[in-house]
């Protein structure tokens, strides 16, 4: 496959994926009321079925022999679901948004969404390492595929709350759906894998291998306070530019498109810094720019001084995806080189595992605003509602990724990426 179709299912499902992480929850608490109580409840049960179904998924996918590849069948039958499921979550009908009601379908929305997402997602990772085999052609591949990850940010995150503000939550999801549909479609005829690639492993042995890597472990780790870190920052954009900066609803797209219009150039600076320092000095700075960046989201009183650390957040966030892609795609390398099977579904499906796992702790950070703060929801902010968002988008991912720089001094120095 060529790297720019590779990257174009990298732009559609980042467009469904990120709307709907960094929205969902302003959906839910501030335009339909739900409280932020019931809404960590919602995460944290996904969670816990997360758990499951990750490995579960990750786990097929790799003993899946078909004429045409492993991953191509379930990304053919799993994308329209991930859509689908998309359109559902933010076309709440009328006589779901009752008190009583609200509840219920939300958990169900959210079940139905981040299966399909994880149905996907794990499917589209796994390809890279096998489509992609030597380093020039994964930093290539990684820094395109990050670059066009960074324009569906820009779109889905920056552009948002423009349309929503124009055409309601519903008319921005028909829209991004619309648009994701078309980058499937010039991404599925380009897959190419190999038919005899594959895991004889059973469910068990397999992952018990893959949780003995101790580089992979810490790749997860790392990915996991990241992701974490990461999530809090875009949920809690909207409240923080309503709340922290007194802003219009609108404004958001503006903090978003400095964080994404200055990590898309960055990517190419991040692919010469790994070359240049190794994967791992690179990956370790990208977190502890980014973590340092986050901490600064504390300070700014209106919009140009947020503006200006929005952008060395994105330079940030830039750095850790494309180090990140590299480095885990040669642990992967290095454990098919020591079993003689490639399984990248377990590790992408683990990856994954990890990364949603960050929802419960986004739900739980959203959840502490009320005995901290005071925050209920929009119809109850409480007595301070600009400090509880400041010390949301600001301490708390600080603090998450500056830990993910010093876990990652645990990577292993002879895996060389």
């Amino acid at each position: 496959m060529r790297p720019w179709r590779y990257a174009s299912g990298q732009l559609g499902l980042t467009l469904v994926s990120e709307s709907f992480g960094t929205y969902v929850a302003f959906f839910y608490l501030e335009r339909l009321g739900l409280s932020a109580a019931l809404y960590a409840l919602g995460r944290t049960l996904y969670a816990l079925w997360d758990a499951v179904n990750d490995p579960l998924f990750g786990h097929l996918s790799d003993r899946t022999r078909t004429p045409w590849g492993r991953r191509r069948p379930w990304l053919l039958w799993g994308l329209p679901l991930f859509l689908l499921a998309y359109l559902l979550a933010f076309g709440v009908p009328e006589w779901a948004r009752s008190p009583q009601v609200l509840p219920y379908y939300f958990l169900l929305a959210v079940f139905l969404y981040e299966g399909a997402a994880t149905l996907v997602w794990v499917n589209y990772g796994a390809l890279f390492p096998e489509m992609f085999r030597s380093l020039a052609e994964r930093a290539r591949a990684a820094a395109l595929r990050r670059g066009t990850e960074l324009f569906g940010l820009l779109l889905g995150i920056a552009l948002a709350p423009l349309l929503f503000a124009r055409v309601d939550f519903l008319g921005m999801a028909l829209l991004f759906a619309g648009l994701a549909l078309l980058a499937f479609l010039l991404f599925l005829p380009g897959i190419r894998e190999d038919p005899k690639a594959g895991s004889g492993l059973g469910l068990l042995p397999s992952f018990r291998l893959v949780l003995g890597n101790r580089a992979f472990l810490v790749v997860a780790l790392v990915g996991l306070l990241f992701e974490f870190g990461r999530m809090v920052i875009q949920t809690g954009m909207a409240f923080y530019a309503t709340y922290s900066l007194g802003l219009p609803e609108g404004a958001t797209a503006f903090l978003f498109a400095a964080v994404f219009l200055v990590a898309l150039p960055s990517v190419f600076l991040w692919g010469w810094l790994a070359g240049a320092l190794g994967g791992k000095r690179a990956w370790r700075l990208a977190h502890l720019l980014m973590g340092l960046a986050a901490l600064l989201l504390f300070l700014p009183q209106g919009l140009l001084p947020a503006l200006l650390v929005g952008a060395l957040v994105g330079v940030g966030f830039a750095g850790v995806r494309v180090t990140g892609e590299v480095v885990m795609a040669k642990v992967i390398d290095l454990d098919a080189e020591r079993t003689g099977t490639r399984r990248e579904g377990a590790y992408y499906s683990l990856v994954g595992l990890f990364g949603r796992a960050s929802g419960a702790l986004v739900g739980l950070s959203f959840a502490l605003l009320g005995p901290l703060f005071g925050y209920v929801s929009g119809e109850d902010p409480g007595p301070n509602p600009g400090l509880a968002f400041r010390f949301l988008v600001a301490v708390i991912p600080g603090a998450a990724i500056l830990l993910a720089y010093a876990l990652a001094a645990l990577f292993p120095d002879e895996v060389r990426a």
